[in-house]
């Protein structure tokens, strides 16, 4: 795969994952999420208090080279945070004024919590049996590094790395964000989708990220209309594996197998050299 964008940042090459075994509340991982955004946010009013104070300062004696070092020794690492949640339905921002009460009902009926997010995207499932991995990166720490590239090359593309490991073939699909793999149905032959992403980026900085089918329970994505897409259905590893005569079922990865293999396609995809895995 060909890049159109590298890295400026050569004073930290490491990926930082922080791994969170066993099932994770939802609102622990938004919270986790929420204290790593404000790290970087932090260091990005820094970097812009110190770049005016270059401007306003032109004659200041200082060696702007080893400050500049200094400053991106001091900005937080790309991080993947990788979660098992409960059971749950989150509303992204283009379903929020879609979304009614009934709605609501009927998915806590179905034993979920609910939650409205301010990422893009319309209403997910996350629970036990999926791979949830929030990425938070600066965007502007690369060169020609958009979101759009960030979330087909980087997100997306590891995904499809990942399922490639085990013999099964993803497809991107710009029409329709996430992962998809060819199946029959009858007479008819037609995607399903195995992962979805949504992103939000602020100033620069990513949150939020993918969610890969390991082993769910797949009435809890096919039993409402996920994603906005109708007549669509949801897949699962366990259940690509189960069709392939050529696979084994005994095959199939764990959700931290899933996670360290997932963060080690981001660190290439990053140009990182090292992962620094952290289990919490």
């Amino acid at each position: 795969m060909s890049r159109y964008y590298h890295t400026i940042n050569k004073a930290n090459r490491t990926l930082q994952h922080i791994h969170f075994p066993g099932i994770s509340t939802f609102q622990h991982g938004l919270d986790i999420q929420s204290a790593l955004m404000e790290q970087n946010l932090n260091y990005k009013r820094l970097e812009s208090k110190i770049r005016r104070i270059e401007k306003s300062n032109s004659t200041l004696s200082f060696n702007k080279q080893a400050l500049s070092y200094k400053l991106h020794q001091l900005q937080p690492p790309a991080t993947v945070l990788t979660f098992q949640f409960e059971n749950v339905y989150a509303s992204g921002l283009k379903s929020k004024k879609q979304i009614s009460q009934q709605d609501i009902e009927n998915f806590t009926r179905f034993g979920c919590k609910f939650y409205q997010l301010e990422r893009g995207g319309q209403v997910t499932w996350h629970g036990k049996g999926q791979l949830v991995a929030y990425v938070v990166v600066d965007l502007k720490s690369f060169v020609k590094l958009s979101a759009k590239c960030f979330v087909n090359r980087v997100l997306l593309q590891s995904v499809v790395n990942v399922l490639a490991k085990f013999g099964v073939q993803g497809k991107i699909s710009d029409e329709n964000p996430g992962i998809w793999v060819m199946n029959n149905h009858g007479e008819e032959e037609r995607e399903d989708k195995i992962a979805s992403v949504g992103v939000r980026v602020r100033h620069g900085v990513t949150e939020f990220g993918i969610a890969l089918n390991i082993d769910p329970n797949l009435k809890f994505l096919n039993t409402f209309e996920m994603c906005g897409l109708k007549s669509k259905q949801a897949t699962s590893l366990r259940r690509e594996l189960q069709k392939s005569s050529g696979q084994k079922e005994d095959t199939l990865p764990s959700i931290d197998e899933a996670a360290t293999l997932f963060a080690k396609e981001v660190a290439k995809a990053l140009e990182m050299e090292n992962i620094d895995k952290i289990v919490l």
